[in-house]
Parts: structure tokens; sequence; C-alpha cells
């Protein structure tokens, strides 16, 4: 199945309003197509935040939480998409913060004032914060978050820098919507969030990305769990006379209000998540395609591209509920608390365009940090023929003194690497 990754972006995926925004994004301002809608899908994710959930199944429950980086060269124009498709968030976390300046100002004219009255600061977009500091500010807005990055590459080397470790396993809690507990230096409370929802954005370029998360971040399923939205370096940017249109920017400004509105109305309601659900065919859908995925990978992958994919399948129920919110909000479909089997197709093509992406990576890192073997096991793998059954392998392997399970261990850890898989215990040297 990997032969049909090719890169594409899934256009489809998203209602034709917005599709037209994104196409006039690249025709007008030079913003990839995969940079604008990326960004797109997390900022609808950020407008549901912990107002909606999808119930996979009883017991398992997704939130919409992302994490995403645009990658390419420099001067790839990856930033300003970033700004451009934010401008609503942006405008209504400037609004939250000039309320929340003059409710502090107010409160300080009084004398003697309590402090418990004393407001709390409200914001739906931060940057340059510490972990401590972000999780203090995440207990009063307890709705959503999302951290924006100029360059990821700063994020990641922050993880270390007050509490080593800490960090970074604080963010795989967030990723996955796990509890947050902060112990603070400087006292004696302990900062804690029961339902996290922060989402990440940010830049990065591909060998500064391949450098970050090489090592152990590359062991530790850190990297497949952002989003790689990426553009063919090759591309022109050729400016040009044309204005993006004012009619898309009202348009996408009015569609990303609506569903924050919409999803704090519905939330104000049941004082608690909703639950959204998979029509019977949705469900037997994505869970057809995951049940073939994962059995070919088996037989045709290397171990790190099946470790991926299983970090970017969960991408796959994510997007199922950020695309019905899409497309509840233009029109497309019902309001309803099920997700229709159409969404959870392009919901799929999604998270094969983002699964390519990892690969990508992966590719790199492998062929900047190539596996090292001891001596006997690296003069097997060269005296192996051009084709090869497991059993000829196994017994090629006890004049090197491999064992029958390393030798079983090699080949499977090195399928699309060295070998090639051909069928049941046949494989092929890779040329």
């Amino acid at each position: 199945m990997l032969e049909r990754l090719d890169g594409t972006f899934p256009l489809v995926a998203f209602p034709e309003k917005l599709r037209e925004y994104i196409r006039a994004a690249r025709d007008t301002l030079n913003f990839p197509e995969p940079y604008t809608a990326s960004v797109m899908l997390l900022a609808v994710a950020v407008a549901i935040g912990n107002t909606r959930v999808l119930k996979v199944k009883e017991g398992w429950l997704v939130k919409p939480i992302l994490f995403l980086a645009l990658v390419g060269e420099a001067g790839a124009n990856k930033s300003h998409p970033i700004s451009f498709v934010l401008k609503p968030l942006e405008r209504i976390n400037n609004a939250h913060i000039d309320a929340y300046n003059k409710a502090l100002a107010d409160y300080r004219k009084v004398k003697d004032a309590n402090p418990s009255d004393k407001p709390q600061p409200r914001q739906v977009l931060v940057s340059d914060i510490t972990t401590e500091s972000l999780v203090q500010l995440h207990r009063s807005n307890p709705l959503r978050l999302c951290l924006r990055c100029d360059e990821l590459a700063g994020w990641i080397s922050n993880f270390n820098r007050y509490r080593k470790g800490g960090d970074e396993q604080l963010w795989l809690s967030i990723y996955s919507g796990q509890p947050l507990c902060v112990n603070r230096k400087t006292m004696d409370d302990i900062l804690s969030v029961p339902e996290p929802f922060i989402c990440v954005v940010g830049s990065i370029q591909p060998d500064i990305l391949t450098a970050t998360f090489s090592g152990e971040r590359q062991s530790n399923g850190f990297l497949p769990r952002i989003l790689q939205a990426r553009q063919d370096g090759s591309t022109k940017l050729l400016w040009n006379d044309k204005g993006f249109p004012a009619r898309l920017e009202r348009y996408w400004d009015t569609c990303l209000r609506g569903i924050m509105d919409n999803c704090d109305k519905e939330f104000s309601v049941y004082d608690t998540f909703s639950d959204y659900t998979f029509t019977e065919d949705a469900f037997f859908y994505i869970m057809d395609w995951q049940n073939q995925w994962e059995e070919a990978l088996e037989q045709e992958g290397r171990p790190s591209q099946v470790e991926a994919f299983r970090k970017i399948q969960d991408y796959a129920l994510k997007f199922s509920l950020i695309l019905h919110t899409m497309k509840e909000a233009a029109g497309e479909t019902t309001s309803s608390v099920q997700i229709p089997v159409e969404t959870t197709i392009t919901a799929t093509l999604l998270a094969e365009y983002f699964f390519f992406t990892a690969l990508q990576s992966l590719d790199a890192m492998e062929e900047q940090n190539p596996q090292r073997y001891p001596r006997n096991q690296a003069d097997f793998i060269i005296a192996l023929p051009d084709k090869f059954t497991t059993t000829e392998a196994v017994k090629k392997g006890e004049a090197f003194g491999l064992s029958e399970s390393t030798v079983k261990r090699l080949l499977h850890r090195e399928k699309g690497h060295f070998f090639i898989w051909l069928s049941h215990g046949r494989y092929e040297k890779k040329q």
C-alpha cells in the first residue's frame, strides 16, 4: 500500500468555499496549498477545543488536539500562512486581552480588594511562554489554547530548559489529552489541568527538523505525533498584482467564529463536552482502513514506518471530527452528532498525506544516521544472496554465529531498508 502514497494534498476533504480560500491564497499570496489547508485544520481544532470529543467506541474518546509543523526550506513562505489563517483567532485573542487588562486595571483601583475577585487572563493564542506559565494560563482558559511558534525548533529546545525530561513527557500527555500536574518550585501548590487542550503550530526547515528529532526523540515516537505539511522546494514563488478576495477573508472569519460560538453554546448547555460518534458504515470503513494498512505495513514496511503509522492513524480520527465540524459550519452536512462515511473517507486521505510526509523525515534521518551493526551481522547481510528464503537466511546466519531469532529479527527490522519482502518467507536484497 506504500506505493499509493504520492504526497498530493487532498483538498477534496474541505468544503467548497474553503477550497476556494486555499486556492486564492495560493494564486494571490503564494501560500502553498498544504500550508494553508493544514493551518485551517488546526484553527478549527482550536475553535472546537474541549467542547467536542469523538467517541470511537465505549472507553475510547479522542480530542482534536493537533501538533503541526510547516516544513520547508528558508524562504518557502512558511510563517505567513500561519499568521494569515489564524487572523480570526488573533482578533478574538486581542479582544480577550484588552478586556482582561481593563478588568485588571479596575481591580487595582479598588482599595483592599478581595484577592479572589482578581480577574483571570483569557487567551486563545500564546507564543513565548514557559511550561509552568502555560499550565497556569490553561487553568483560567480550560476550553482551548494554541501555542504558536515562529520556529518550532525553539519549542523543542526549551523542553529541558527548566525541568530535564519533564517538559517532553508533559507535551506527550497533552497530545493524548491526559490530565496535567506540575509541581511549582517557587511555591508549595500543584498546578493541575484535568482536561488539557493545547494545539501547537510552527515552521521548521527540513534539515533542522531532522537534526532536532534525531537520537532519543527519534526513538520515543515524538516526531510522528507532529503533522508535517510539506511543499516541494522547486515551486516558484513569483510576485503578482492580485489581491486576496476580501469576501473570502470575511467568510473564513465568520466561519471560524461561528464554529467557536456554536461549540461554546453547546458546551454551556451540557456543562461538559459532547460525544460525537461514527455512523455504522463510517466506523467499519475506518476500522477496515486501519486494519489493511496495519497488515500491509507488517509485511512490507520497516518497524519505523509501522510506528509512524500507528501515531498518524490517530489523526484520522481527529480529522473526522474536525472535517465534520467544518462541513457543518459550511452547510454541507446536516447538524448531527454522527459523522458520516463520506467525511471519514476524506479524513483517511488526509492521514495518508501526513503519513507520506512523516516517511520523508524518517528516510532523511535514517540516511544521516544509518543503523550500526556488529561485524558478524553486517557480514551476514552482505553474504546473503540476491533472493533467499527465511530458512536459507537462518542457515546462512549459523555460519556467522547468529541465532535463528536474531536472523528473523534482522529480516523484520530491515524490511524496506536492506530487504524487499516478496511473499511469505521470501525476500530480495535491495540494490
